[in-house]
């Protein structure tokens, strides 16, 4: 056998193998007639946003009349295709509340509605009331908690708009607490709408299964944060009777289960089939641009198959926080600067929500580009917006309640965000050239920033003719949409790119034509001289993963006898990763710890007793850290090289740092 290196008594394998793979789910779609009726399933599908959340469902006996759901308890006036992700924990005795499973109904705001275990919606009156969320949250509650999405990964750069009280924890609750308390309230008002469509009865019997999407650009321990969160919340997990990830009992009816996808991903998957017949044809490549309320992410894919649908990724999708809210902030400093910071300490609540209303749901939407011969436009074609209760101003700036923006201004609130979105896009159209030396044949712009006519002509003008610009319908709620199909139809992507490198800091063994004399160390246990601190990768930054393949990290461990207590001995692995271009061969500030594991205690008998050459006795382990990565979240095992073959050595312990 040929020697190792050695990782503090770890040693890496020279070669990788791939043990055999669990067949991917088979989802409803695929069922046969004959079992169609056995294998009914609601499909829910979840877009937790960083500002809004929405929510669509289906039932698998007709799966292209699917829903996205519009009304939403304390909203009032028109219908809203998203809910505000807001939640206060300011609660008085009078407050209209629920607990984390109660929530009111919006068709009668005096009669709440609980959802028992069984997931069961029962009228009843809330006991210990806790929080409001949604637009039962009034904008100028002084507890209301927003961004709470963000809370999930704190290794993103927090805006610096977002004030401290805005995400400030109350007592008692963590990050996760808060969020599952979010979850909760949108599975549970899901299932009072199920019932209401579908009938108590129906949604009893049928296993739901629920498809929740994440920001790409987000790091593994925060899609394992949202993941630990869903299941607290009983989306597809662990529920009050204790069902696991993936259990037939968990979430809704009689089973269900839970998906983890990419937002980009469901973008995608809703984007594609919005085309018209013809629009796109195997072979081409496409990148999605989905702009939302706090990022904007990139991915592209080729499309290797129309029938099925099959899609592959061809660059390391990119993202960055620059999406529509930052127009927002951008907007508020501006009135601030044009009235006086200290007026606008004094409009009243009021005001302040006419004005908004007036710039979202007029300025940021219809503001764009003039047309061809439209430039000379005329004063009164300005934008007007209102401030009720600040005075008229002498330089004509306010007038009658109403504060005057030119186009040239709104521009150049819009101008430094669309031009990071641009930069993203320059940026992965070469990365697509350079790795597949494929052209990008068209962007497909989708999100909330996505209906923006000011960003797709923006972006047409940055094409320059060369790559068409595709807007699809109902772009806002294209991720939840897409979340629909996936659980509808199954994984599209056959292959996806690693955004970074994953591998172990190990101690090789010291060569005098690699190493300084002065880095070398001796082991104790080996004999031989090493140096410390280096790094295996075993995944690279864009190297292909696919979610019916799991990869193999093989190891040996040394473990000195004096170590070994008892018949049974847990074994402990570091994983490390790194996000530059190219990581390097030696632990430094960019490579970073992403999680350790345990797994159980493993029988001594199995492992293997040596000696060394001055005669200590211990003990030679060999294994293999096996990892499947799927749309949304990585799954990490351990299989034991034993005697009789490779052997799984039951549950592992992830803890992410």
């Amino acid at each position: 056998m040929q020697s190792q290196p050695i990782v503090h008594g770890l040693g890496i394998g020279i070669s990788t193998t791939t043990p055999p793979t669990t067949p991917p789910p088979v989802y409803a779609s695929d069922a046969g007639a004959d079992e169609q009726k056995d294998t009914d399933r609601i499909i829910v599908g979840i877009d937790f946003g960083t500002t809004h959340s929405a929510i669509a469902w289906a039932h698998t006996s007709t799966p292209d009349e699917y829903e996205v759901i519009t009304q939403w308890p304390g909203q009032s006036g028109k219908d809203w295709s998203k809910v505000p992700s807001d939640i206060s924990y300011n609660i008085t005795p009078s407050t209209p509340v629920h607990r984390s499973s109660d929530i009111i109904d919006p068709l009668n705001p005096r009669k709440h509605t609980s959802i028992d275990s069984t997931g069961t919606p029962t009228s009843t009156t809330p006991e210990e009331p806790l929080f409001k969320w949604g637009f039962q949250v009034p904008s100028t509650d002084p507890q209301k908690l927003s961004w709470i999405k963000i809370l999930l990964d704190p290794s993103q750069p927090r805006p610096n708009f977002v004030q401290p009280r805005m995400t400030t924890l109350p007592r008692g609750k963590t990050p996760v607490g808060i969020v599952t308390d979010y979850l909760k309230a949108l599975r549970a008002y899901t299932l009072l709408t199920l019932t209401r469509r579908l009938g108590q009865e129906a949604v009893e019997r049928t296993p739901i299964e629920y498809v929740l999407t994440v920001p790409a650009v987000w790091s593994d321990k925060a899609r394992a944060t949202t993941l630990e969160a869903a299941i607290a919340a009983g989306l597809g997990g662990l529920d009050a009777e204790g069902a696991g990830f993936g259990d037939s009992k968990a979430a809704g009816g009689q089973g269900g289960g839970l998906n983890l996808i990419t937002e980009p991903e469901g973008a995608a998957e809703y984007a594609l089939r919005s085309l018209s017949p013809g629009a796109l044809k195997q072979g081409d490549c496409f990148t999605v641009c989905d702009a939302g309320g706090g990022t904007v992410d990139l991915i592209t894919y080729s499309i290797t198959s129309l029938h099925p649908l099959q899609l592959k990724e061809v660059a390391v999708g990119t993202g960055a926080l620059c999406g529509a809210v930052y127009l927002d902030r951008r907007f508020e400093d501006f009135v601030k600067n044009a009235i006086g910071v200290e007026v606008w300490k004094g409009m009243d609540f009021r005001a302040k929500s006419q004005m908004w209303g007036a710039w979202e749901g007029g300025v940021k939407r219809e503001f764009s580009i003039p047309e061809e011969g439209e430039e000379g436009r005329a004063e009164g074609e300005d934008y007007w917006i209102p401030v009720m209760g600040v005075r008229d101003m002498e330089d004509g700036r306010v007038r009658g309640g109403f504060l005057r923006v030119t186009r040239s201004e709104v521009k150049g609130i819009f101008e430094p965000i669309v031009m990071q979105v641009l930069d993203l896009l320059s940026a992965q159209v070469l990365s697509v050239l350079s790795s597949s030396n494929q052209s990008v044949g068209a962007v497909l712009l989708v999100g909330g920033f996505g209906s923006s006519e000011y960003l797709y002509r923006r972006i047409l003008a940055w094409s320059a003719g060369s790559i068409p610009v595709l807007q699809p319908r109902n772009a806002w709620t294209a991720v939840v949409r897409g979340a629909i199909i996936r659980g509808l139809q199954g994984d599209t992507i056959a292959a996806r790119l690693s955004r970074r490198y994953y591998g172990v800091v190990h101690d090789a063994r010291y060569d005098p034509r690699k190493h300084g004399e002065d880095e070398k160390r001796w082991h104790e246990i080996r004999c031989e001289w090493i140096v410390r601190n280096r790094v295996q990768w075993y995944i690279r930054r864009g190297d292909v993963t696919t979610s019916s393949r799991t990869l193999s990290f093989p190891f040996y461990r040394t473990i000195p006898e004096t170590e070994i207590v008892g018949a049974a001995h847990a074994l402990k692995t570091e994983l490390w990763v790194c996000d530059e271009e190219v990581a390097p061969d030696k632990r430094d500030s960019t490579v970073r710890k992403l999680c350790v594991m345990v797994s159980e205690p493993i029988p001594v008998e199995k492992f293997v007793k040596m000696r060394n050459e001055k005669g200590d006795a211990f003990y030679r382990v060999d294994y293999s850290l096996d990892m499947t990565v799927t749309g949304g979240v990585v799954v990490y095992e351990m299989s034991l090289q034993a005697k009789n073959g490779r052997e799984k050595v039951g549950r592992v312990e992830t803890t992410y740092e």
